[in-house]
């Protein structure tokens, strides 16, 4: 599907867009933008449109917009817009853009959902319902340096005893009756929300299809009743630098020392094999955030390296 508006083509991202793509990408998240990494992925999913704004042939804009919730929902992702084309409103045109194809291929989206950063407006809490807030912590460190003050750490809080309970590898077969259970979804989840790397999903049976099929590492302090749970993603290398690697946890949950010893674990199943520098992103229930910033900075002597302003869920009718 191909179209044009004020004065921008449009059509859908190909694997040939690639190095137009990543020209628009570089100061995301002051080089920490994860798109480089997911774009070719995304153009193999089947419920995923990425479309592409060009001006006189060159890519200056992208957005996603992937169908979840079976079918109900569309989750709009990496809104991109080439730094001088910013302030012009081409994030408000493509997305609208994007929007009429979802509604046009699948008619029965009712929702679209979106993650916002830093701060609200006033008009934007009038239009959009807020699902729920998770605050962001960023650690930025090197492997080497960090992998000795993390053993430390774990040994000195499992010989304080009731300091340390180790966290629970969840596997396939725990995964739905865990997430899916109602003590989780209505006391564990932020908003009763999945949220998976900037990725919102409603706990449904078909969207855990859709995550598992990811390289994610599931945790819990309990397969029973669990009051902390995490998702910790696979390193990769972000526009920052060569030797520069990114991963996510994202925690749910309000049980602070569950909250930590999963950090712990997470980072202790990811720096095993690597080296170099690592910035490790924490997303977190916001009443976390200053015991785990001060846990960090003790222990391990890290602190917050870059300020996201949050993680807001957004909603709204389509």
């Amino acid at each position: 599907m191909e179209g044009t508006s004020h004065e921008l083509e449009f059509c859908l991202a190909e694997e040939a867009h690639f190095e137009q793509v990543m020209s628009i990408s570089g100061d995301i998240y002051g080089g920490l933008d994860y798109l480089p990494v997911r774009y070719h992925a995304w153009l193999k999913e089947p419920a995923r449109r990425v479309v592409l704004a060009k001006k006189k042939g060159q890519v200056i804009a992208l957005v996603s917009a992937n169908i979840v919730d079976e079918g109900r929902t569309a989750v709009v992702e990496a809104l991109r817009v080439a730094p001088m084309e910013r302030g012009k409103g081409i994030a408000g045109v493509i997305q609208r853009y994007c929007l009429d194809m979802i509604k046009a291929q699948f008619p029965e989206v009712e929702v679209r959902r979106y993650i916002r950063n830093g701060p609200l407006e006033p008009e934007t809490l009038a239009k959009f319902q807020l699902i729920c807030i998770q605050e962001v912590l960023a650690l930025c460190f090197e492997v080497e340096e960090i992998r000795p003050k993390l053993e430390a750490a774990i040994v000195q809080l499992k010989e304080h005893g009731t300091e340390w309970e180790d966290p629970i590898l969840l596997q396939a077969a725990d995964i739905k009756r865990v997430f899916l259970s109602p003590s989780v979804v209505n006391g564990v989840l932020p908003g009763k929300t999945i949220i998976q790397d900037w990725g919102p999903y409603k706990p449904l049976e078909s969207n855990l299809e859709i995550l598992l099929k990811r390289d994610l590492v599931w945790m819990a302090d309990s397969k029973e009743a669990p009051s902390v749970l995490s998702l910790g993603t696979a390193p990769y290398r972000v526009p920052l630098g060569a030797d520069y690697q990114r991963f996510n946890i994202d925690i749910f949950g309000k049980h602070f020392s569950h909250a930590r010893n999963q950090i712990l674990t997470q980072l202790q199943e990811v720096i095993g094999h690597l080296e170099g520098s690592l910035y490790c992103i924490l997303y977190m229930e916001p009443s976390l955030w200053q015991a785990v910033h001060s846990f960090c900075q003790r222990s391990l002597g890290l602190h917050n390296a870059r300020d996201f302003g949050g993680q807001k869920v957004l909603e709204i009718g389509i």
